[in-house]
């Protein structure tokens, strides 16, 4: 067992069940949102939370954990938020309204994103396969994995592999 993974807070939240269980999109799409974190500095970032953010924010918040970025796997509604098939889903622009954070998004979906969710190149942050984002004293690797989107990432903290949809539980996204 390393220092990280003393510090490491990770919870996987499954939409539909963990919360906004009263969300029928949410119960429909099956999605995971990740809470990862330092225990010692109680900042976590947020992956893909496009459903019921004020839930989600409080259950950090029940965890003396506080929301100091967001993470995206990709540009998806389903997973940041925006419209999809007819339907509004409050995700990433929901989040701003509560806290001011950073929107971490592979630079190559920087349109993508914007399309979808309104938000424009001050609250994201574009960024290349290898950089880090940092959350209190934990390293997060963005790694791009195209395939699923073209600016599909992966992230990579305490020897911990957060997929998005580029693995799905019964084959490949």
């Amino acid at each position: 067992m390393s220092a990280d993974d003393d510090r490491l807070y990770f919870r996987q939240l499954l939409s539909g069940r963990d919360f906004a269980s009263d969300d029928g999109i949410a119960r429909q799409m099956v999605n995971f949102v990740y809470a990862i974190g330092d225990r010692a500095t109680g900042e976590a970032v947020l992956v893909d939370p496009a459903y019921d953010v004020d839930r989600l924010l409080d259950i950090l918040a029940a965890d003396d954990m506080r929301c100091v970025g967001v993470l995206a796997t990709h540009y998806h509604p389903d997973h940041i938020g925006g419209s999809m098939m007819g339907f509004d889903i409050e995700g990433v622009t929901r989040l701003l309204e509560r806290v001011q954070v950073p929107i971490h998004i592979q630079a190559d979906e920087a349109d993508y994103v914007s399309k979808v969710t309104g938000l424009g190149p001050a609250e994201l942050v574009g960024h290349r396969s290898g950089d880090v984002v940092t959350v209190g004293g934990l390293d997060i690797e963005l790694i791009h994995t195209p395939g699923h989107t073209p600016g599909s990432q992966c992230f990579y903290v305490a020897r911990r592999l957060v997929a998005g949809d580029t693995l799905f539980l019964d084959g490949c996204g």
